[in-house]
């Protein structure tokens, strides 16, 4: 039997043999009928959720910060801002009056023609632009220790604006439960301290194996929004919510809380599948999350929960910038040796083995790639096919077994598994299985 994976604009055959048989797939929810998000934002601006409507104040003299996400995430920003634009301006906003804030978070910088791009028109240079940077220190306001224990410490921009927007998508993810909300601000804004206690404050198992939970189910979404509750601004949310092809199910505008909860509701019917409870092998492509090797990684996290205790994974990646923002370092292990540290010890006491053996503490990033990563492995074993990173590479991380032949995968899978069940994931990079 031969499948068909979605992999970039292209796809992706993948044979399989005989005597696997495929027993489900996660696959997103068809929906009817795409949104028309200028009507849906007008609706939304003038009825928000859970707080009055922004359009009934004057800006002539208000200070205004637009939050946008960067070009990691599929938000349709260039739908959005410019209806934005002109919904304030028609109020009395100033240009010179307007900063537009891009989540960087810890990513790269965007250069400012793909920021006007994103933003979809040409902006005057009254209009400041900038990208956030968490390691600029001239750049932030120390808000002090958040019940929960984090450093909290955001973009002083956020705090001198009179009006802050934060125009962002929700979708699954792999540690707060859903994407979007008040993530523009923590960790989106946030200063170095923060985006570490983000990401690495608690254990790896409360951390990771989040995907599809709301806020109940969820510390670390809990923390996120605790955070960033402390900007105690006056902050309007626009959040879409899309499929696997960019197509715009649904517009969330309103209290940033209030209105991120409803969107998580159409995000959970959008990407979840319910299946029985899980097989043997889960075959995942990285769809939609095709940007780096670091995105791509989030299938994951995302389909884990589908596969038995020491079965296996099957990851075809699409990694259209390479390694991207994957800065997990090489080891000296191979991927047996690896796997088995990991199984043994933990994902936590494996940094702390790696840190010993090559003499430096480890950037955050690559703590939580590899714990991340890790957390996978630590349930079971992870072939990962791509071509667009070196396999020298892709083998020198230990994480996974990695191949540029698909033939050869699945030949090697073969002998662990002569006989399996097969769990499909086409768009393995946000879809996840409920059961």
């Amino acid at each position: 039997m031969t499948l068909q994976l979605p992999f970039g604009k292209s796809l992706l055959d993948v044979t399989i043999p005989k005597s696997w048989t495929i027993a489900e797939s996660i696959e997103p929810k068809p929906f009817r009928k795409e949104t028309v998000i200028e009507q849906e934002l007008e609706r939304m601006l003038n009825h928000p959720i859970g707080m009055s409507s922004p359009l009934s104040r004057d800006y002539t003299d208000l200070k205004v910060c637009v939050v946008v996400d960067d070009d990691t995430r599929p938000t349709p920003v260039s739908k959005i801002f410019p209806f934005l634009y002109r919904c304030l301006e028609e109020r009395g906003m100033r240009s010179e009056n307007l900063t537009v804030l891009v989540a960087c978070g810890a990513h790269a910088a965007m250069d400012f023609e793909a920021i006007h791009a994103r933003l979809g028109m040409h902006l005057t240079n009254s209009v400041r632009i900038v990208n956030h940077n968490c390691f600029s220190e001239v750049d932030l306001r120390d808000l002090g220790r958040s019940p929960s224990g984090m450093r909290v410490s955001v973009n002083k921009r956020l705090l001198d604006a009179d009006a802050v927007f934060l125009v962002g998508t929700i979708e699954p993810h792999i540690m707060a439960g859903y994407g979007g909300g008040l993530k523009n601000i923590v960790p989106g804004c946030a200063g170095l301290h923060t985006i570490i206690d983000t990401h690495l404050l608690g254990p790896a198992s409360e951390r990771f194996g989040n995907v599809g939970r709301f806020r109940e189910a969820c510390k670390v979404r809990q923390r996120i929004e605790e955070a960033a509750l402390m900007v105690r601004k006056n902050c309007f949310l626009i959040n879409t919510v899309l499929d696997p092809f960019g197509k715009i199910l649904g517009v969330f505008c309103g209290d940033p809380v209030t209105a991120f909860d409803q969107g998580c509701r159409l995000a959970k019917r959008a990407w979840g599948a319910a299946i029985h409870g899980p097989k043997d092998i889960l075959i995942v492509s990285s769809n939609p999350m095709n940007y780096d090797l670091c995105q791509a990684s989030k299938a994951f996290g995302t389909g884990i929960q589908a596969v038995r205790e020491g079965g296996l994974i099957i990851a075809c990646f699409k990694c259209e910038q390479g390694l991207g923002d994957y800065s997990v370092s090489p080891t000296k292990h191979d991927y047996e040796k690896t796997r088995n540290l990991i199984r043994s010890s933990g994902t936590e006491e494996y940094v702390r083995l790696k840190e010993r053996e090559s003499g430096r503490s480890f950037p955050f990033y690559e703590t939580f790639l590899t714990q991340s990563n890790g957390e996978a492995l630590r349930k079971a074993d992870i072939f990962l096919y791509s071509r667009d990173i070196p396999l020298e590479t892709l083998r020198s991380f230990g994480l996974f077994k990695a191949f540029d032949d698909m033939d050869e995968l699945i030949s090697e899978a073969q002998k662990l598994y002569p006989e399996a069940e097969v769990i499909v994931s086409p768009f393995g990079g946000a879809c996840f299985p409920i059961f």
